[in-house]
């Protein structure tokens, strides 16, 4: 139980840093994007970092903000064919589901690590850093994402056997399956 109570808490906390994190890179993307649009029409002039700046802020609000929807599983997924099953069913099936998604979020989070240290990086003369700073959203997002699954999978777990089903009930519910 203290395993679980500690997962939530870090959940919690990397769910609190990323919506942050997220308001600022959106914050970040209306801004320089406002700039840019201030310099060309009212200085005729134009801002050469502004563009490849605020691609940069998206790919980092993209990966961290999927962060946020992990943590309340609100992700696009059809749950028609899993309500079908008993509840002791759907809970295992909501858990395999679970450990897939941490599968290919360690796929993803290895994979990009390797493009941010790989020999594919350019410098930005625009910005002034290298492109790997951009490609680093990549297995970021992907281990703040895993921290996520695994409470998930520890909470589905500790609720199977207690014997506890409500959360794999409300599975595809339009209400959130987080109490």
């Amino acid at each position: 139980m203290k395993l679980i109570s500690a997962a939530r808490r870090i959940a919690r906390s990397v769910d609190v840093v990323t919506r942050v994190a997220s308001v600022v890179f959106v914050l970040a993307v209306l801004g320089i994007m406002c700039g840019q649009v201030f310099f060309r029409y009212v200085l005729n002039s134009s801002l050469q970092w502004s563009e490849e700046a605020s691609i940069w802020a998206m790919v980092w609000m993209v990966f961290v903000g999927s962060v946020v929807v992990m943590r309340e599983w609100d992700h696009i997924y059809i749950p028609t064919v899993v309500r079908l099953f008993p509840i002791r069913v759907r809970a295992w099936l909501i858990v395999v589901s679970r450990c897939l998604v941490a599968i290919f979020l360690l796929v993803l989070a290895y994979y990009g690590w390797e493009v941010v240290v790989g020999a594919a990086n350019a410098f930005s003369h625009n910005i002034g850093v290298s492109t790997a700073w951009a490609k680093l959203s990549v297995p970021v997002g992907s281990l703040l994402m895993i921290l996520v699954v695994l409470t998930h999978i520890l909470e589905d777990l500790a609720d199977i056997a207690a014997g506890r089903m409500a959360r794999f009930e409300r599975y595809g519910a339009m209400e959130p399956i987080d109490e």
